[in-house]
């Protein structure tokens, strides 16, 4: 099945992969990259709108995976040089 790149997957309530996640951990799971960063990220696209839980901004865990697979298909596609 294809995913488009701004087509998020969100996992089945109750799993580990719907909990909500801070921009913190956002952050260190890609690499410690700073919080501005994954805003940078959010504002390409690249991630999701975050959702506020009071009035901190929130991504579904299941939306970084997601992320992640798709640098990962990026990656396969991309031609070595030999």
């Amino acid at each position: 099945m294809r995913q488009d790149k701004n087509t998020f997957h969100h996992a089945s309530p109750g799993s580990e992969e719907d909990r909500l996640v801070d921009f913190a951990e956002v952050a260190r799971m890609l690499g410690d990259i700073s919080e501005r960063s994954v805003r940078r990220l959010i504002s390409k696209g690249e991630l999701p709108c975050p959702v506020k839980v009071l009035s901190s901004p929130k991504l579904y865990l299941s939306d970084v995976l997601a992320y992640f697979e798709r640098l990962k298909l990026k990656r396969e596609k991309i031609p070595t040089k030999r």
